[in-house]
């Protein structure tokens, strides 16, 4: 078994660090997904300007020493054009500055290094880009462009002409190509291989592949489930649901989710419609499509297949890349302090986590062991992360010091809220675990939360952040019920659970909390008889809707 390389420690770690970071932002990278868009703004007639390593935040290292080539360094403007690119194609999430942002950007510059570090294995292997392909890829390129006139405009206003884009394109896709050729040259996996680990795994590719996509009903006696499967059989599942008012609902069934035999029933399954009864309750199964894993011929047939591949050429691809950079002494210097200690954080292994921890508190600590206010914050935050790793980790060499680990933790985490004032989720989230009694911070972390979760509400979407919601609501809630918590801060969460509700389309609910706040503040800052006003007709209109639908109901229950 060789050794993981870096980038998969990196992943390893970040998974629970995703907790508590902006989960879409933190899944796009963690996924390895592509960064899009140009690389370089073109500025018409600029010349190419010599620039010295001092000015980069990372280069290729060979043989220990910087590499002279300037196509081998990763410059700031590279990695923060790539995270506005990132960001704008998620809709400009809110990023925490302090734990967020310094995390996302080392995995922007780590990602260049890693690409540049590829093209250098190119170089040296004399592997180019399929020029037909590239060929196409930059007419297909060209022509949609030309197809746009407002996009053709907007790209000659920045780039100067379209043949400056062009030469941009060709120069970005020929690295693209050449990235894909060298993976797919260290990655190249055969059937046979994929095959191998299929016999080697296979009860647990099994129960992870096989599944059935149903639709099902509960049914209170086994007359109703008889008569429905009765109805579905001669009209149709989708009718006979119609006329007997039954809500079907959909459902992906995994292998081990029921017991043996009622799975069985599913699986093999010779009729669509499967019946059965099951803990007092009559179930019927719509059976839509069922895939199966049980020999290596139904498993090629699965999206599983495809899953595992990947993973196969991507472990392959790694440990390759590993190997051949280590017997030719290839790697990368990270120059800014905050991505190095990022970095290092991520990607040490456990048994170099002692030196690691001593390392950064030499840097971060003074002589009296208090923390130092000449280093940035995002530098400092970088300690929380081997800070979560010694207090959870097994090792019981780490025993001895997980103690003093919390203890300057805690020190950090107060050093950033008192410099950053309250603008970083994850410190006031940990403050508020420090300090329970203090209400205020409680507030403010509830607020941190909402505003991020709520553009979520406004459109609908209010079970992608489910957790969060409730944790904002049930926190929200304990601050306005706490006779002991200051006038204002119980006034503000009432506000909060006011606005919540409303962007729930509780209105309802929404104006109990508004008759709530003005009677505990009367001089709140707030038009309580517009806002009143504007929950009254949200009420009438959902009324309206109710009727509307109430009276379709009748009229196909009567034509019937």
């Amino acid at each position: 078994m060789s050794k993981e390389s870096k980038d998969v420690k990196v992943r390893k770690t970040i998974k629970r660090w995703q907790e508590i970071f902006i989960w879409i932002v933190a899944i796009a990278f963690v996924a390895g997904i592509a960064l899009w868009a140009l690389a370089v703004n073109y500025a018409p007639g600029a010349k190419k300007v010599k620039r010295t390593i001092e000015e980069t935040v990372g280069y290729l290292t060979i043989s220990g020493e910087p590499s002279k080539d300037q196509s081998y360094w990763v410059f700031p403007e590279e990695v923060e054009q790539k995270y506005g690119d990132l960001l704008a194609a998620y809709g400009n999430p809110q990023i925490d500055p302090v734990i967020e942002e310094p995390y996302v950007k080392t995995l922007i510059a780590v990602y260049f290094l890693n690409n540049k570090a590829m093209l250098y294995y190119a170089k040296v292997n004399d592997i180019k880009a399929d020029k037909k392909k590239l060929d196409e890829e930059v007419k297909k390129e060209m022509d949609n462009i030309k197809k746009d006139q407002a996009k053709s405009q907007q790209i000659k206003a920045q780039y100067g002409s379209l043949s400056n884009y062009e030469k941009e394109f060709r120069k970005n896709k020929e690295q693209e190509l050449i990235i894909s050729a060298v993976k797919e040259k260290l990655g190249a996996i055969s059937e046979d291989e994929i095959k191998k680990y299929y016999n080697e795994n296979k009860n647990d590719i099994v129960q992870k592949y096989t599944k059935a996509e149903v639709e099902y009903a509960t049914f209170n006696s086994k007359d109703e489930m008889e008569n429905f499967v009765k109805l579905a059989t001669e009209k149709g599942v989708t009718q006979a649901a119609s006329e007997l008012s039954v809500t079907l609902s959909p459902y992906t069934l995994q292998k081990g989710t029921l017991p043996e035999e009622l799975e069985k029933e599913i699986f093999d399954a010779t009729s669509t419609l499967v019946s059965l009864p099951y803990n007092n309750s009559f179930f019927v199964f719509n059976v839509k499509s069922v895939q199966k894993a049980d020999t290596y011929e139904n498993f090629v047939k699965t999206d599983g297949y495809t899953e595992v591949r990947t993973e196969l050429i991507n472990k392959k691809f790694s440990d390759n890349f590993k190997k051949w950079k280590d017997e030719n002494k290839v790697s990368f210097e990270l120059r800014d302090p905050v991505y190095k200690a990022w970095y290092k954080a991520l990607s040490s292994e456990n048994k170099d986590l002692l030196s690691v921890y001593k390392e950064f508190y030499e840097q971060l600590f003074d002589e009296k062991g208090e923390v130092r206010t000449d280093i940035a914050n995002e530098q400092k935050a970088a300690f929380l992360v081997v800070a979560d790793r010694i207090v959870e980790s097994t090792d019981t060499a780490l025993e001895k010091v997980k103690e003093d680990v919390k203890g300057f933790e805690r020190k950090i985490v107060s050093s950033i809220y008192e410099a950053t004032k309250g603008s970083s989720k994850e410190i006031l989230r940990r403050m508020k675990e420090y300090n329970p009694e203090n209400k205020q911070i409680a507030f403010d972390y509830y607020s941190k939360l909402y505003d991020e979760i709520k553009p979520y509400l406004s459109i609908g979407g209010a079970q992608y952040v489910m957790n969060q919601l409730f944790e904002v609501y049930q926190g929200f809630a304990d601050l306005a019920d706490s006779t002991s918590t200051e006038l204002n801060i119980r006034a503000d969460s009432i506000y909060k659970l006011y606005d919540m509700n409303k962007a729930l389309d509780e209105p309802k609910v929404a104006k109990q909390y508004l008759t709530k706040l003005k009677e505990i503040k009367p001089d709140y800052s707030l038009d309580f008889e517009k806002a009143e006003k504007e929950l009254d007709e949200m009420i009438k209109q959902q009324e309206a809707s109710q009727q509307s639908t109430n009276t379709t109901n009748e009229s196909t229950n009567t034509g019937k």
